[in-house]
Formats: structure tokens, sequence, C-alpha cells
């Protein structure tokens, strides 16, 4: 007789962001990622700086830690692995916790990802024991088969698992769409290599009631920028993740049909090079792979970096003719597309002419409310740079959940990563709803 399967969902049931969920099939357990929390519950927007420095126990105290027993490195360890998703830090910002003992399994591009954001960022994340999985392939973790799906995303490297113990099948969406440069591809391989009649799909509904939200292909958003800006005197600057490399892509692609040079920070020039050794990396566009690409070395960036001590990386592309300084870019406004981000007003005030250059904002909306977002955006439109907002999800739309549901044909749908699960019910199956901290026998 088979031992029970059971789902834990220990938050995401009601909320975007700080997904983490726990399998159990007999005396084995793991946990699908380890995210900090984006809202409160009720979808409030959660500023974190309050928690900042508290310990573990701490955290756990105070909700903002999951309670999940036997995981963290104060506990005596009793889960038998961790999976991340991907690089998100709503995925995966909690590495830090995590026993020792436990293996992490993740994808090259998360594990690279994660080692970028410690060099460059004050998140500093331990990985004490990482397993990098293959894809495709599969592992096996006490009791359970865990299949790697590859998914498009804002993050590099995303994956969904579908996950097998005790004669059922359970499949985890993380988070994806198909609107990426690869995502109709990933849709396809899942429902090529996944059988349909899933026991349990858990599948974010990130854009659900976000029905006034314009979800473009990143090609279309690549024709925007190019059909808009043809023969613009000034420079585009450019606002975006820096980890975020699909969008790099697609600024890439306009820059080539306008004839500019794209001018990356050295931050996300190191980005794209490092995922640009991963499998699925070797079309990206960093100094040296791809032409028309050139980096700059923005002044509070440099001096972050000395203090750190890591001239490693300053020099990685400083001591070569990709470099692109302040003083050669005010004759060549017309012919550059420069990547920004706060707080890079000081230098964009040194060149000269930069007034009525235009700025294309590529991020969430809501960033523009408040916080640094604001105060830079504020900045550069007193120097005259107007801003343009040129933005798509990384998340699927309604049409997209649609597919992956008709595609998997579970025979229970687990609302997670939303604000509005009662919205399942348009997909056509059975909806299971849990509150944060239900189990639920498969």
């Amino acid at each position: 007789m088979s031992s029970p399967f059971s789902i834990t969902i220990h938050r995401g049931t009601h909320v975007i962001g700080g997904s983490c969920v726990e399998l159990a099939c007999g005396e084995s357990r793991i946990i699908i990622d380890l995210g900090k929390p984006l809202m409160k519950p009720g979808g409030a927007e959660l500023d974190f700086r309050p928690y900042e420095g508290l310990s573990g126990p701490e955290l756990l105290d105070e909700g903002v830690l999951p309670d999940v027993a036997g995981l963290y490195e104060w506990q005596t360890p009793s889960v038998d692995a961790l999976l991340i998703s991907h690089a998100h830090q709503d995925h995966s910002g909690f590495l830090n916790h995590v026993h020792p003992e436990i293996p992490v399994y993740l994808g090259e591009g998360t594990k690279r990802l994660i080692a970028i954001t410690t060099d460059f960022t004050p998140t500093k994340t331990r990985l004490n024991n990482p397993v990098v999985f293959s894809w495709p392939g599969s592992f096996s973790v006490g009791a359970f088969r865990v299949i790697p799906h590859l998914v498009d995303h804002s993050s590099f490297g995303a994956f969904a698992f579908e996950i097998e113990a005790g004669g059922k099948r359970v499949f985890y969406s993380g988070d994806f769409r198909e609107h990426g440069y690869i995502g109709g591809k990933t849709l396809d391989i899942i429902a090529d290599k996944c059988a349909p009649g899933v026991d349990a799909l858990l599948m974010e509904g990130t854009m659900l009631g976000r029905t006034e939200e314009t979800v473009q292909t990143e090609p279309e958003l690549a024709d925007e920028v190019v059909d808009s800006y043809k023969d613009f005197p000034k420079a585009l600057l450019v606002y975006q993740s820096g980890q975020n490399v699909s969008r790099a892509v697609s600024f890439y692609k306009a820059a080539l049909k306008l004839k500019r040079e794209l001018v990356l920070d050295f931050y996300t020039a190191h980005v794209l090079a490092e995922l640009g050794q991963c499998s699925g990396g070797s079309r990206l566009p960093y100094p040296g792979n791809l032409s028309g690409i050139r980096v700059w070395y923005p002044h509070w960036l440099m001096e972050h970096m000395k203090r750190e001590g890591r001239w490693d990386l300053i020099n990685r592309f400083a001591r070569t003719s990709f470099k692109m300084s302040r003083n050669d870019m005010p004759d060549r406004l017309d012919k550059i597309m420069l990547y920004v981000r706060p707080p890079m007003d000081f230098d964009l005030k040194e060149i000269s002419g930069i007034g009525g250059s235009v700025l294309l904002y590529s991020l969430w909306s809501g960033y523009l409310k408040a916080g640094r977002t604001k105060s830079f955006v504020d900045k550069l439109q007193s120097m005259g740079i107007e801003k343009h907002i040129i933005h798509t999800s990384g998340h699927a739309p309604v049409a997209t959940l649609q597919r992956l549901v008709d595609t998997l044909q579970p025979k229970k749908l687990f609302p997670i990563h939303t604000l509005y699960p009662k919205q399942y019910e348009q997909f056509g199956v059975s909806v299971q709803e849990l509150n944060d901290g239900d189990e639920f026998v498969v």
C-alpha cells in the first residue's frame, strides 16, 4: 500500500511572492522555494526594512519566515531537500537560514544569479549544500522523483517541477509565461513530456485581476522601441532589471535595428556574460560575444565594488576596447542605448547634452509611485529626460494559464502566488483552495 502524498502551502495561497510549498510522502519531505514575502496578508506591500538584521528565529516569530519544521539551521534537520525554481528573491531569498546539511537543488543559471547578487549587492546569500540538476533529466530525493521542466520567465533558467511519489503526480508551475523568446516552446515540451491527468497542479496566478495590463511579446516590445525612436536625435536610456535577460535581448535587437550601440553598465554586462556560460546562453548580448555592445562604469557602482575589493569584477571589461567613458558619450548621444538605474543621475548630470533624451522604463509601473525609483525618475525629468513606459510582464496571462491547465488536465487545481484564488474557477477543473499551513492529502 502506497504512503499518502500530502501538500502544504506554507505561504502563497492568497499573496504574490514569498512562495513556500511542502510535499510529504511517508518519511520523505521536500520543500519547493523559500522566498522573501512581498506582501502582507491581504495584499498590502510589505516593507522588509524593519526586518533587516533579525535572526532566523526572530523572523519566524514575526511570521516573516515560513514555519517549516526541520528546515532551518537552528533546528534538527528533517527535510530531505529544498528545490528552488528560480533566482528571484521572492522564491529564493531565505536560503541563508536553511540547515547546511539539507541539499538545495537548483539550475545552473539560478546558482550563478545568486552568486552575482551576493557579489554586487548587500544581499549575501550562503549556498551551503547546492546540487545543480540537469535539464532535460530527473533526480530522486527520498520517496520523490523530480522532473524539472524549463519555463520562460523574467529570470534566466526558471523551472517548473513535476514530482512523483506514492503513485501520485504533482506539478508545481513556479513563475512562467509564453510571451518571451522561449515561452511557447517550453510549454510545447511540457505538453510532449508530461502526461495529462496530474493529480495536483499548483499554478501561479500573478496576472489574475490585472485585466487592464497589456501583455506584449518580447519581440513586439523590441519593435515598439524601433518604431517609436527612428532618427531620434538624443540618447535612449534603459531602466530595467539587470537580471531580466529576455528584456536585455529585446533592447539589443532594437539597438541593432536603430544602428545604436548597446551600452551596458558593468553589472548588467557581468550578469549577461556569466549566464552566457550556461546552457541556452550562447547568444546573449554581452561584450565580446555579439557585436555592437559597450560597457560603462557608473561612479557609485565603481565605488561600491572598490570598497568590496572586487577588482576582478571591475577589470573584467575595464581594460578592453569595449569600455565607454562618460566623456565619450556627448558626441554619440544619437548612437547609444545606455543602461541606467538609481543613483546614476549623478553620472548623467556630467554628460553634456543629455537633456532631451528619453528614459525607456521597463519595470512594473507600481515602482514609480514611491521610493528610490520615483526619486530617480523625477531627477531625470528635472534634467529634461522624459520617461516612456515600455514593459511586459514576466508572468502568464489568463490564456496561458488556461493552456497549462488544458495540457496537464489536473484532477485538482491549487491556487498559489495570487491575490485572486476565487478566479481559478474559470479554468474549468476542480479547484482546491487552501489557506497557508493547510495540509491536503492528494
